[in-house]
């Protein structure tokens, strides 16, 4: 891949960075199954809450769940910046070895989110009266920068 071509791949996947992190992540619907109605009526049950990325952590940080929060805020915002600032500024020096020697030694770790949220799914399915958290197009939009930078690591020069 050109050098031309990295540049552009870092630059879409900053984009989608971006929206992934302030779009609509998750939608949580909270339901109290066959009383879901009187519920509601009464109060008892909450509407349906969505969260984009940065809302969530927020909410952690916010919410008395600082330890939670700050992991999140490290491997969900932090490090995929840092990750894409570090790849994007040793490509424009022409230093696609180099970017690839930093990088690739931290770059496992940016799809961690997209982890914690399909963790997050497949343990909604044993929430309580059908509770379901549904994935939105943010999700997706963060898992595709992540994607968008390994990939433009990889088809970097290694070092020689």
């Amino acid at each position: 891949m050109s050098a031309r071509a990295s540049v552009v791949l870092v630059w879409a996947a900053h984009a989608m960075l971006g929206i992934g992190l302030c779009a609509p992540c998750m939608t949580v619907t909270p339901r109290l199954g066959p009383v879901d109605a009187l519920g509601r009526w009464l109060g008892l049950v909450d509407a349906p809450r969505t969260y984009s990325v940065a809302s969530g952590v927020l909410r952690l940080l916010t919410g008395g769940n600082v330890a939670i929060g700050i992991v999140l805020l490290a491997f969900s915002v932090i490090f995929p910046v840092a990750k894409l600032v570090v790849l994007r500024a040793c490509l424009a020096e022409g230093r696609q070895g180099r970017a690839h020697a930093i990088v690739a030694r931290f770059g496992k770790y940016s799809m961690a989110d997209v982890f914690v949220l399909a963790l997050l799914v497949v343990a909604s399915k044993s929430f309580p009266g059908g509770t379901t958290v549904e994935i939105r197009w943010g999700a997706y939009a963060f898992a595709a920068a992540a994607l968008t930078s390994t990939i433009d690591l990889q088809f970097a020069r290694k070092p020689s």
